[in-house]
């Protein structure tokens, strides 16, 4: 059994003291600490030209260039946040260099490396230090699933969950087995078939069989401790019947062993139609959302007659008679779903398998039927006379009822803007953005001489080293005895505010921009 080993990251002085101006300058220029960034990413991008080594303003800067659309320059920011932590995490953390690359199975542990295989390594997220590192994780993650980097995506994702797979802070486990699914890489696999088989789809299964992953959520309001296994979250449920499906086809043994319990088609089968009874919200959101036309009938699928049974509106409410916990439970599955469609439908979208879906679907309709005609016949004292009777269209239908765990809670604060497959983008006018101020953050020259002059430009070294050693209100006195203004002329403006909002603020009849003479009367 192995051990556990925590570690956190400790930053040098020097680090620190950066992360301390920084976190001055975003209060000086936000007026609330921690706003400057949001405020002026002008000034943030100045900041990291003169600090080009801090991960903190290094990821912040990448991903306001990710959000004006300028994909290029914020790939290159976010691979130089994740080269200061690659150099700086000892080689006991870091995923083991090996020449294997078709690791499909769950053998070796994914962050543990040849020197350290004996624990299990950790982070806490919690740990300050630590909460940058989980959140370069997880944009390298993002941006690579985007740009269609499936196999890159489903490495990163792994390793960033198996630093803290308890708690799963960053909602991995919400979107790792779409890379798994859309990774169609081949790979040899012993122990399952003897050919190559998708290598995503692989270890879906054995990681939902394998049991090693569970959901664990503990309610602040009651304290209890909620946990439920992976194979009862939606988009788990799903993946593995359809990464089940996958492998029945490619599998010819499979396919030849038409009576065999163990045959992959069958497993498939069995794995579908327990998602479906569990979620069966999710089926008619799969077709909303790939377009398909339930409204006609044709002989290979007849959605209208199925649909019913699967309804939202038709699903029992089973939470609204009972009490806050049932109801956070049914928000936080619903929320989950939608996450789950929102991304995943597209790997659902194939027509064969519309048509498996379609027909473990029209089963489960079958057996409900079933069971409503031998429940009326029962009532009825007539069993042989309705049990081979079609159902009526007006008949009551009993729709399948979503059945979510309380454990579900932990991804109900996951913002589903988060798994898309684009980030929602602005023009730079939006952000006060000057495209060209970031060029100086892209030049990687530590050794140049530092522009971040705030609030003393033009004015020297000596006034700067002055500034730290003068009480502030004597400072700005000085400042304007020199452009001969008095104490109540107005308020005074920082010219290194964001153009449009300097320029607006400068209509103002009061306002003076620092170092501008005013215009003579």
């Amino acid at each position: 059994m192995s051990r556990q080993r925590w570690f956190t990251l400790q930053m040098s002085d020097t680090y620190q003291e950066n992360c301390r101006l920084y976190k001055e300058m975003a209060g000086n220029v936000g007026r609330v600490a921690g706003a400057g960034a949001l405020n002026d990413p002008n000034a943030l991008a100045m900041f990291v030209a003169d600090y080009p080594y801090l991960a903190e303003t290094i990821l912040q800067l990448a991903m306001i260039l990710y959000y004006v659309n300028d994909r290029g320059r914020g790939n290159d920011l976010l691979r130089r946040c994740m080269f200061l932590y690659e150099t700086a995490l000892p080689s006991t953390v870091m995923p083991p260099i090996t020449t294997n690359s078709n690791d499909v199975d769950n053998s070796n542990k994914n962050n543990n490396s040849n020197l350290d295989a004996e624990n299990e390594i950790l982070i806490d997220i919690d740990r300050e230090p630590n909460a940058e590192l989980f959140s370069t994780l997880f944009r390298i993650m993002q941006t690579s699933g985007m740009t269609g980097l499936y196999p890159n995506a489903l490495a990163v994702g792994r390793f960033l969950l198996s630093l803290d797979p308890l708690r799963d802070p960053m909602g991995v486990l919400l979107i790792l087995d779409y890379y798994a699914l859309a990774c169609r890489r081949s790979a040899l696999m012993s122990g399952v078939v003897s050919k190559e088989v998708e290598m995503g789809s692989a270890f879906i299964i054995q990681l939902v069989e394998s049991n090693l992953i569970h959901i664990h959520y503990m309610d602040p309001l009651t304290s209890r401790h909620h946990w439920c296994p992976l194979v009862q979250m939606p988009n788990w449920a799903f993946s593995r019947a359809l990464a089940l499906y996958r492998l029945s086809k490619n599998d010819e043994a499979a396919r030849e062993e038409k009576d065999g319990t163990s045959s992959l088609e069958h497993r498939a089968e069995e794995a579908l139609i327990l998602a479906l009874t569990r979620f069966p919200i999710v089926l008619p959101k799969l077709l909303t959302m790939n377009n398909i036309n339930t409204q006609d009938r044709s002989f290979r699928m007849d959605w209208p007659s199925i649909l019913p049974y699967f309804s939202e509106d038709a699903v029992e409410k089973v939470c609204d008679d009972h009490g806050v916990e049932d109801r956070v439970t049914k928000a936080a599955g619903d929320h989950v779903v939608r996450i789950f469609v929102q991304r995943f439908h597209e790997v659902w979208a194939e027509e064969n398998v519309l048509q498996w879906m379609y027909s473990c679907a029209d089963k489960m309709v079958k057996q409900r039927q079933q069971q409503i005609r031998v429940a009326q016949s029962t009532d009825s004292g007539s069993n042989e006379k309705h049990s081979d009777a079609p159902m009526a269209h007006s008949e009551h239908i009993k729709a399948f009822t979503s059945k979510f765990s309380p454990a579900l809670a932990r991804y109900a604060q996951c913002d589903p803007s988060e798994y898309e497959d684009a980030f929602r983008t602005l023009p730079p006018e939006a952000l006060a953005l000057d495209l060209n101020m970031v060029a100086p953050a892209m030049a990687l020259d530590p050794n140049r001489r530092g522009r971040f002059l705030r609030g003393i430009n033009n004015r020297g070294a000596a006034m700067g080293r002055a500034r730290e050693d003068q009480d502030v209100e004597a400072l700005m006195d000085q400042l304007r005895r020199v452009i001969g203004r008095q104490d109540d002329d107005g308020e005074m403006l920082d010219p290194d505010s964001p153009l449009l909002h300097l320029y607006l603020q400068s209509l103002l009849p009061w306002a003076q921009v620092d170092g501008v003479r005013p215009p003579r009367g």
